[in-house]
């Protein structure tokens, strides 16, 4: 009996989380400004590819309304090769943090 009851104890504890609190990366500079943008990858919401276009939302919910990034994109692949290197920045960020 007691040990179900520290089962039952023990699966209701908020498990500790391991994502960083903040994981830039860059975007491509966007139309004719050569500003560099960064977005925080822990707040985007959604990811839409389409064959010419990645759309990013995030910063919604309690925030807000939310922001898009829209980057524009020569073909498809281009846009599965960011979202390769936006999970691989994610990945390292969030390595970093359970290395504290």
């Amino acid at each position: 009996m007691k040990a179900k009851l520290l089962l039952l104890i023990l699966a209701l504890l908020p498990l500790p989380t391991l994502a960083s609190a903040f994981c830039p990366f860059e975007l491509p500079p966007s139309g004719e400004s050569n500003n560099r943008r960064l977005v925080n990858l822990n707040i985007v919401q959604y990811v839409e590819l389409s064959k010419d276009e990645l759309l990013l939302t995030y910063g919604g919910g309690n925030l807000g309304d939310g922001h898009r990034a829209r980057i524009a994109l020569k073909n498809p692949e281009e846009g599965v090769e960011m979202i390769q290197r936006m999970k691989q920045t994610a990945s390292e960020c969030d390595a970093v943090k359970a290395q504290r």
